[in-house]
């Protein structure tokens, strides 16, 4: 009796840890085309993670009060922009959407099963959020000017970046 309980007691903890170690891997399927430089990739929401944009200030993602959030750091005095309640993996990025030179921040944050991606504007100490979107763990490509969405079925949603504004492409008939 006593070797079956520690057998399913062993079993148990195997099966827990296993669990956990597939909670922390990436899930989305973003696919990033053009020149994209990861700043972050965070994979805990206990510790901050930080990483230098190109402008040389300091990125962070960091979890407190309920909430998780990117947090740049400008002449020391932060800026920070939510990205959601719970982090498994967060990946920051700097890409260039438009080919006009500034830079946007492309946030992934999955989390158990799921994923949301945001599109920041970040210049000098001010961050807009411009896109988001749950993506799932469906794919997703984000290209200098687009953003398309695709579900099981093929592609669903096309988002046009255009002047700072992600506009929604929807065929029309005549």
């Amino acid at each position: 009796m006593k070797t079956i309980i520690t057998k399913i007691l062993v079993l148990l903890s195997i099966i827990l840890v296993s669990s956990q170690l597939y909670a922390q891997e990436k899930i989305n399927k973003l696919e990033i085309e053009g020149d994209k430089v990861e700043v972050v990739t965070s994979k805990s929401m206990t510790a901050d993670v930080s990483g230098a944009l190109s402008t040389g200030e300091t990125v962070t993602t960091e979890c407190y009060q309920g909430m998780c959030y990117v947090t740049i750091d400008y002449k020391g005095r932060k800026v920070t922009a939510p990205i959601g309640d719970r982090i498994t993996v967060a990946q920051v990025y700097e890409y260039d959407f438009g080919g006009d030179g500034d830079k946007e921040l492309i946030v992934v944050n999955d989390y158990k099963g799921s994923s949301v991606l945001y599109v920041f504007a970040y210049s000098r100490g001010i961050i807009q959020k411009l896109y988001e979107k749950e993506i799932f763990n469906n794919k997703t490509v984000v290209k200098p000017n687009y953003i398309e969405f695709y579900l099981p079925r093929g592609l669903d949603t096309i988002w046009h970046y255009y002047q700072g504004i992600f506009w929604q492409m929807k065929e029309v008939s005549f």
